[in-house]
C-alpha cells in the first residue's frame, strides 16, 4: 500500500493514549490521525477523520468502547477495522460479538502490538481493495448488439439476456474482445480451457455449434460466429464497420 494506514487512538486515560502514539510511531505504514478521551468524541472524530483502524478503550464514562464499535456494526458503509483495550478479560471476550478484528490486554508487550498490526494490515489491505472494485466501472465488452458485462458474466443480444453456460461465456468474451479479428483454435484452447491436455480443437468446434445457436443469428448477419479455413473463427463484421 502506498498512503499509510489512518490510525485513532480513543482512551480515557493519557498514560495508555501515549503508549499507543509511541507504538505507532514506530510504524512508517500508520499515521495518526486522531485522539479522543471518551466515546462521544469518538463517534465525531471517526466522522470528520475516517480513520482506517481504531484502537478502542472499552471502560469509558458516558459512551463505553463497546456501544461506539455497535454504533460501527451497524452502520450500511463499511467503517473502520477495531482494536478493543482492555485490562479486564471479560470484556475482551465480547470483542468479536461486534466484529473487531482483535484485541490488546492492558499492560500488552509490544510483541504483541506488532501481531495486532499485522491483522490490521491484512484489513486494511482487504478494505481498500473492496473499495477500488466498487469505484472502478465494470468492464463492458460490445459488439454490434452484443454487450458483455464481464465481472458479473452477464451477457446480452440487443438487450435480451442470453442464457450461457460458463465456458459459452468465456467463447464469447474471447470473441468479442476481439472486435471481429480471427482468433485461432489455439487462442481460444488457452484463453478458454488454459489449454489443458486431453482439450482438442473438437471441444472448441462443438461450444461454438452450442454458442450459435443460443445467439440466434443468420450466417449472414453481423455477429454471427464465422468459421474461417484453416485459421478459426471470428464474428461477422458489426454493420457499417
Amino acid at each position: 500500500m502506498t498512503a499509510p494506514i489512518r490510525a485513532m487512538i480513543v482512551d480515557d486515560e493519557p498514560l495508555a493514549r501515549a503508549r499507543i502514539r509511541g507504538l505507532l510511531a514506530r510504524q512508517p505504514d500508520l499515521r495518526l490521525v486522531a485522539e479522543c478521551a471518551d466515546g462521544v468524541a469518538a463517534r465525531e472524530a471517526i466522522e470528520a477523520d475516517r480513520p482506517e483502524v481504531v484502537f478502542l478503550d472499552i471502560e469509558m464514562a458516558e459512551v463505553s468502547g463497546l456501544a461506539v464499535a455497535e454504533g460501527l456494526a451497524e452502520r450500511a458503509e463499511a467503517g473502520p477495522a477495531v482494536v478493543f483495550v482492555t485490562a479486564h478479560e471479560r470484556y475482551a471476550r465480547q470483542a468479536f460479538d461486534v466484529r473487531a478484528i482483535d484485541y490488546l490486554m492492558k499492560p500488552f508487550e509490544e510483541e504483541r502490538f506488532r501481531a495486532t498490526l499485522d491483522r490490521v494490515r491484512a484489513h486494511a489491505r482487504a478494505a481498500r481493495w473492496e473499495a477500488e472494485r466498487r469505484r472502478a466501472p465494470p468492464e463492458v465488452l460490445r459488439f454490434g448488439d452484443l454487450e458483455l458485462v464481464t465481472a458479473e458474466r452477464v451477457a446480452h443480444r440487443a438487450g435480451r439476456p442470453l442464457a450461457l453456460r460458463p465456458k459459452e461465456f468465456d467463447l464469447l468474451r474471447a470473441l468479442v474482445a476481439r472486435g471481429g479479428k480471427i482468433v485461432t483454435r489455439r487462442e481460444l484452447l488457452t484463453e478458454v480451457w488454459g489449454y489443458r491436455e486431453g482439450v482438442s480443437s473438437r471441444t472448441v468446434d462443438t461450444h461454438v455449434a452450442l454458442l450459435r445457436r443460443k445467439l440466434g443469428y443468420r450466417a449472414d448477419q453481423a455477429g454471427y460466429v464465422a468459421s474461417v479455413a484453416k485459421a478459426g473463427y471470428r464474428l461477422n463484421p458489426a454493420e457499417g464497420g
